[in-house]
């Protein structure tokens, strides 16, 4: 009798135990609002890439499924992942705070001294903040344009 408490209460602590650690992580993996992780949906938006690159040459990407978390910067890496698009970007990461700042697109990169630079629109409006900072929604427009200036 005296061997089979301490084993009682050794298994009793093993399923406290266990059970916490199982509800934390389940809680730990919740999304911040409360709702049960299960619950949190992998929505996907439709959206369209535009690239002018100044010269005339308008390249048009439509129909692009991307998560709802989705940003401008991860826009052009999904397009510049499928092979078959023949696009590629490059840029520098300032970090999480500024973010990634393109520095160039289909091999035009951006010219300080002649005062051109890849700038983008989403809808028609011009971004104030960085391509990795803006978060799309379904049906939006991305331009990206090679402009001598910056346009407001």
């Amino acid at each position: 009798m005296k061997i089979i408490q301490p084993l009682i209460k050794i298994a009793v602590v093993g399923v406290i135990f266990f059970s916490g650690f199982y509800l934390g992580h389940q809680i730990a993996l919740s999304p911040s609002d409360g709702q049960p992780a299960a619950s949190v949906s992998s929505a996907e938006i439709i959206l369209t890439l535009r690239i002018d690159n100044g010269q005339g040459e308008i390249r048009n990407f439509g129909d692009l499924t991307q998560t709802t978390e989705a940003t401008v910067f991860d826009l052009l890496q999904a397009v510049s992942a499928v092979a078959a698009n023949n696009f590629s970007f490059t840029y520098k990461d300032y970090g999480a705070g500024m973010g990634a700042f393109i520095t160039g697109i289909d091999g035009r990169a951006n010219d300080p001294l002649g005062g051109q630079y890849w700038q983008y629109w989403v809808n028609g409006q011009y971004s104030k903040i960085g391509a990795s900072n803006y978060h799309l929604k379904s049906g939006d427009l991305v331009e990206w344009k090679y402009l001598k200036g910056q346009i407001n």
